[in-house]
């Protein structure tokens, strides 16, 4: 990932409240009393004027996972981190990066004292220099849209988002393209369609299925306008029954289902790499098995119920 230097922009700085509550001084030069910084800390309200502390830096008075980190507003309020994963991981939001071409600079340092490991989101602005290197100039027709691009750099994966028609899709760093996020923009302003894959497996056949057929090893394959995502679920140690919603443009509807129809067993595995979700919102226990080609029918919703297991392997 490269990082292309700042010439005319100031780092976002990162203060430890709990560690190193030193570090954060007055603007010339002289510490902040016991009394003022216990105050602050108590209400953490607007930020005084005559703090060393700028628009965009990090105040965190998190013991493990930033969950009390808080960004400096333009007005010197605090924004405490909005952690778009529900896991206490810290979320760098739009409102800090909105100005900024190269966000993953500017809070370099940031990332770094956190630890890459606790940040699941960097929202960026579209013309971001990482977006640019790593995927390509984003066409004007995106960038005229309401268009989120959100970076998750522990799975190194790049979340567009269509907020406005509650559309979203995930790009792998190194292995898509601007070309890939372009088809699949203009496929999601099209005319949408979905499908719903039941699954019900308990006892025995649970686990011959897991252990025969290693499902954690197989992938989906869709045509690349459209996603699965898991639907209601529940896993045991002996069952797992739930479903899979799939969706996307309706001009690929009989080819989503026709290469789905040739897929003989998924699991929650292959959900976590190709869901919309997080992969902290999956809870990885027992593979799921199904199959299409055996579905009992189809209902009036457009979901398909499969109870029927897939054959035993030869051999």
């Amino acid at each position: 990932m490269a990082l292309t230097s700042i010439s005319n922009e100031q780092p976002a700085r990162y203060f430890d409240l709990v560690h190193k509550s030193e570090t954060l001084k007055q603007k010339n030069g002289l510490s902040i009393s016991d009394a003022a910084l216990k105050d602050f800390s108590e209400s953490r309200t607007a930020i005084p004027t005559d703090w060393d502390v700028s628009f965009g830096d990090v105040l965190n008075w998190s013991k493990d996972r930033p969950t009390e980190a808080y960004f400096v507003l333009e007005d010197r309020t605090l924004l405490k981190n909005p952690d778009r994963s529900g896991s206490g991981y810290l979320t760098i939001p739009f409102n800090v990066t909105k100005n900024t071409r190269n966000a993953l600079l500017k809070y370099q340092h940031i990332i770094e004292s956190i630890g890459k490991d606790n940040v699941s989101t960097i929202e960026m602005h579209p013309e971001d220099v990482f977006i640019k290197e790593n995927w390509g100039e984003v066409p004007h027709e995106i960038l005229s849209s309401t268009v989120q691009f959100n970076y998750n750099p522990i799975e190194e994966i790049l979340y567009v988002d269509l907020p406005h028609i509650s559309k979203s899709k995930a790009f792998k760093l190194g292995s898509t393209t601007m070309n890939n996020i372009q088809i699949w923009f203009t496929s999601a302003m099209e005319d949408q369609a979905s499908f719903r894959i039941k699954y019900n497996f308990s006892g025995p056949q649970f686990h011959k299925y897991h252990d025969i057929y290693k499902l954690h090893h197989l992938n989906f394959s869709l045509p690349q306008t459209w996603s699965v995502e898991p639907g209601t679920t529940d896993i045991g140690h002996d069952h797992c029954h739930g479903e899979w919603i799939f969706h996307g443009d309706r001009k690929h509807l009989h080819e989503a289902k026709k290469k789905m129809s040739r897929t003989k067993l998924v699991t929650t595995q292959q959900l976590m790499n190709t869901t919309l979700f997080n992969k902290s919102d999956i809870t990885p226990l027992m593979a799921k098995p199904y199959e299409v080609v055996n579905a009992t029918n189809d209902n009036n919703d457009g979901s398909q119920d499969v109870t029927k297991p897939p054959d035993e392997p030869n051999g």
